[in-house]
């Protein structure tokens, strides 16, 4: 078939078998400007039938002899195509590897392959000599450079890349002179192709394994790029195995104690080998002309959003509730481990509270319906009756400390008995609210953003004028006058001024007005 239609001339063929995923056995043919591999196939007229399997151009294919296998030997088709034989005997393996190099040869000469290029010389080639010496060795670099394209496929099969990147660095004062010749756009196309390849086989290496995993060894690929002056691509590389190698650190990191224990592991590992990497990246990058940093930054931004969503899935889980404080204390957490970014220019905390706002909006949110719905509740269960304290239980000196946050003082609405028992004329929802609703603010300190203040100032005056409201709907009753009258005190003239205070002074730095006017509208009630 491939003689009737090509007119081409058969030199040799033979039984070999094919190695790969799958032994094969198959009939290699060598025609003077191809090699086609058939494998056998049935047949009702003809008793020896083959199936053409894969036919390679010569003048594409390059021939190695495998040398830890005797019986074997590769051919190799630009650009990425190998093939493996093994002959029945070390002496066909020989014949086959002669056989195919001698029609490489013929056919060179045949069609005119190897064109005669001519190198202009420059002064700076001249060097000291007669000029036929020079001229000598103009020749000799063009031979050279004739042969470039094979030597580098060798090369780049058997993954041999420093020495196909110093092969090109040799040749590139030469090869930038070839626009100047004849045949030399030809021969350049060829280099030029060899080398899109060569970058291709380096982009894609993954120094996360096999050769390139530890030590100096990891950088070999990176230095090869640039080398090539492939600086993007060797930024690309670099990054992109930083990223596999910091994934694979996070994942050893077990869930084990608390959750405040886990994301304090979590983030000293994301945001140390984050840091440790730009100090890398610095050093590696620093002798390039062209400015590398916008692409550690967008690393940096890549990296630190499939943080915020594996840290948004264990603190902001949706369906469940993590307790009052645990979220506020993890972003505290993660926002100061972030600031090792410091030492590399790059302040983050802008970028970490847009990515984890909606776990921390829908925390927020959540908290806001526990209080309320719990100071509803209470509302309906109050008796409107003075709080009884034990001195030996401690709960009265936890009441004031937590008050003192907010420069309150409590003494003035408690009364001593004498003995361990202290009463304070605050009804009981009202110190339950107190207590609960610190929690809330404290945790909201540590999470609060500017994308999230409108939505706190909303629930912090819903849940203060609520509480407050209650004290108006107390029945009229004498016996709990002082009681109520207290507790509306204590709320008005003395926690929701401090909260205010608290709010403009240590979480927005702005005043609230919205708050303040709950003052209003209570002294109007």
């Amino acid at each position: 078939w491939y003689q009737r239609r090509v007119r081409g001339k058969m030199i040799h063929n033979g039984n070999l078998v094919e190695l790969g995923e799958d032994e094969r056995r198959i009939r290699l043919f060598l025609m003077n400007d191809c090699i086609m591999s058939a494998a056998p196939t049935k047949s009702a007229w003809m008793s020896e039938a083959y199936k053409m399997v894969d036919l390679l151009e010569l003048k594409n294919v390059t021939i190695m002899d495998v040398q830890d296998q005797k019986l074997c030997f590769k051919i190799t088709q630009y650009p990425a195509n190998m093939f493996l034989y093994k002959a029945e005997t070390e002496q066909k393996k020989i014949e086959w590897v002669s056989l195919i190099k001698r029609a490489q040869q013929d056919l060179k000469e045949a069609v005119g392959d190897r064109p005669d290029i001519e190198l202009k010389q420059s002064r700076d080639d001249i060097i000291e000599g007669t000029w036929e010496e020079n001229q000598r060795r103009a020749k000799f670099r063009a031979e050279a450079l004739l042969e470039l394209p094979e030597q580098l496929d060798v090369c780049i099969a058997q993954r041999d890349f420093e020495n196909a990147v110093r092969k090109l660095r040799d040749a590139k004062p030469d090869i930038a002179k070839l626009d100047q010749s004849s045949h030399g756009p030809e021969i350049k196309a060829r280099i030029d192709s060899r080398l899109r390849q060569l970058t291709d086989m380096l982009t894609e290496v993954n120094m996360g394994s096999g050769m390139y995993a530890h030590g100096k060894a990891s950088k070999k690929p990176v230095k090869q790029l640039l080398l090539l002056e492939k600086v993007t691509q060797a930024t690309s590389l670099f990054l992109r195995n930083k990223s596999t190698n910091l994934k694979m650190s996070i994942r050893r990191i077990k869930m084990e104690g608390t959750m405040t224990l886990y994301i304090t592991k979590l983030s000293q590992t994301f945001f140390t080998t984050v840091a440790a990497v730009g100090t890398e990246f610095k050093a590696v990058f620093s002798n390039t002309e062209a400015g590398c940093m916008p692409s550690y930054v967008s690393w940096v931004e890549s990296e630190l959003e499939w943080f915020a969503d594996m840290f948004s899935r264990q603190v902001f889980p949706q369906g469940s509730v993590v307790g009052h404080g645990v979220a506020g204390e993890c972003v505290a957490i993660a926002l100061k481990h972030a600031g090792q970014l410091s030492m590399n220019g790059l302040d983050i905390s802008f970028l970490m509270h847009r990515l984890l706002q909606p776990g921390i909006s829908e925390t927020l949110k959540r908290n806001h319906i526990q209080i309320m719905e719990a100071s509803q509740l209470r509302a309906k269960e109050e008796h409107w009756k003075k709080c009884e304290f034990n001195r030996q239980t401690g709960d009265i000196k936890k009441l004031d400390d937590l008050l003192k946050t907010y420069n309150v003082d409590l003494s003035k609405y408690c009364v001593s008995t004498g003995d361990d028992k202290i009463y304070v004329t605050l009804c009981h929802s009202v110190i339950s609210f107190v207590r609960s609703f610190h929690s809330y603010l404290l945790d909201a300190k540590k999470m609060y953003n500017v994308r999230v203040k409108k939505q706190l100032i909303d629930s912090i005056t819903s849940c203060l004028q609520f509480q407050a409201f209650q004290l108006k709907l107390a029945p009229p009753d004498e016996e709990i006058r002082t009681v109520v009258s207290s507790s509306d005190m204590f709320m008005n003239k003395e926690f929701i001024p401090a909260v205010i205070t608290f709010l403009e002074t240590q979480v927005t730095q702005q005043p609230v007005p919205q708050i303040r006017n709950i003052l209003d509208t209570n002294d109007m009630l």
